[in-house]
């Protein structure tokens, strides 16, 4: 980590890097082979070395572009070129013992593993225009000491099945309890203008999930507002306010929880990349939603998957979309792993990490 010290100092330490990188770079060293004690970059070392190579670049595209090209980034500034890909090795710098994240904000997101104690923790902290603005080398040891819960969070995913693509109703019809229960019909345009997003769905409010799919078609070319890399939520808000926008709803309010329209009862994925997140339960979950009605379950709700591009204007253009019920949700889409979960550890950074930072003792 950086403790302040003199420009003379921080110059010697990038200097003793690049001559390290040099080293490793001659010797053609496998980037997941244990190197010799000269070789390993000690943390402050590493830390100058990379915090003066990198600020300044830009790391640009969806999440996992982003976090591969700062791979690539590191390991060719450390002697051991640009990697077309990485193996799923813990950590991706077997012979540095080294992990490298983007970190846009101080939330820490660390999946499937726990921490390891003298592993180093490469942190990069970009803008909002995604130039590289501070480099942090941080053990495991001090994220630890961050760690308030020590508790993995885990999360479902899921993907398109092979050979899929294009827009699809999955799902025709809705389930045999939701059409008990809310009793959906055709409504006509300006049915629902003196509505909400918000609002807890009323029997005779809903429009079938057919109608939601033709009315929500229209959404295929069209372009939202992206907002830059690493800001998925935000991008989410945009794409739920035009599909409340599309179905004819007067108002749209954002929920903040499941479903995001809850009014027709609609779950919205906006998808730049193939991996879906469910969240902690999947859509065929057959437990009751108490806020939605006494009989309605997870797998009885409407789930509108949209895929887009991020284009360079930061626009998302969208090229298709797939409506299913819960039900119907794993006759598109497969889940990761079977039934297991992929979880992750989520450590609320110091917020004068990126600054200059003394370590805990």
């Amino acid at each position: 980590m950086i403790v302040s010290r003199s420009s003379s100092s921080s110059d010697d330490l990038v200097q003793k890097a690049a001559e390290r990188a040099g080293l490793i770079r001659d010797q053609s060293i496998d980037i997941y082979a244990a190197v010799d004690p000269g070789l390993f970059f000690p943390d402050e070392e590493l830390e100058s070395y990379l915090d003066h190579t990198l600020r300044g670049r830009e790391l640009g595209g969806p999440i996992r572009t982003r976090s591969k090209l700062a791979k690539q980034m590191v390991a060719e500034l450390l002697g051991y070129g640009c990697p077309a890909s990485f193996k799923r090795t813990r950590p991706r710098f077997p012979g540095q013992d080294l992990d490298v994240y983007v970190q846009q904000d101080d939330n820490l997101q660390i999946w499937n593993e726990e921490l390891s104690p003298e592993r180093r923790y490469v942190l990069i902290r970009p803008d909002s225009d995604d130039i590289v603005q501070h480099i942090r080398v941080v053990r495991g040891q001090h994220l630890m000491q961050w760690d308030r819960t020590g508790v993995l969070t885990s999360k479902y995913q899921a993907k398109r099945r092979s050979g899929r693509s294009g827009s699809v109703l999955v799902s025709p019809t809705d389930t045999d309890v939701f059409m008990d229960v809310f009793q959906p019909s055709h409504l006509p345009d300006g049915a629902l203008w003196d509505s909400q997003s918000s609002n807890r769905p009323v029997s005779g409010t809903l429009m079938p999930i057919a109608q939601v799919f033709d009315k929500l078609s229209s959404l295929v070319g069209a372009r939202i507002q992206a907002t830059g890399p690493g800001q998925d939520r935000i991008r989410g808000e945009f794409l739920q306010q035009r599909v409340s926008d599309e179905l004819g709803i007067g108002e749209y309010a954002n929920y903040g929880q499941w479903p995001d329209i809850v009014s027709q009862v609609l779950e919205v994925k906006l998808q730049t990349s193939p991996t879906i997140d469910l969240g902690l339960i999947l859509p065929s979950d057959i437990t009751i939603v108490r806020n939605l009605g006494s009989e309605i379950r997870h797998c009885d709700a409407r789930y509108l998957v949209v895929y887009g591009k991020i284009l360079l204007s930061r626009m998302v253009e969208i090229h298709s979309l797939v409506l299913t019920t819960g039900i119907g949700f794993f006759d598109e889409f497969v889940q990761f792993g079977g039934l297991v979960k992929n979880k992750k550890r989520q450590i609320r950074l110091p917020s004068d990490l990126f600054q200059i930072y003394k370590p805990p003792d």
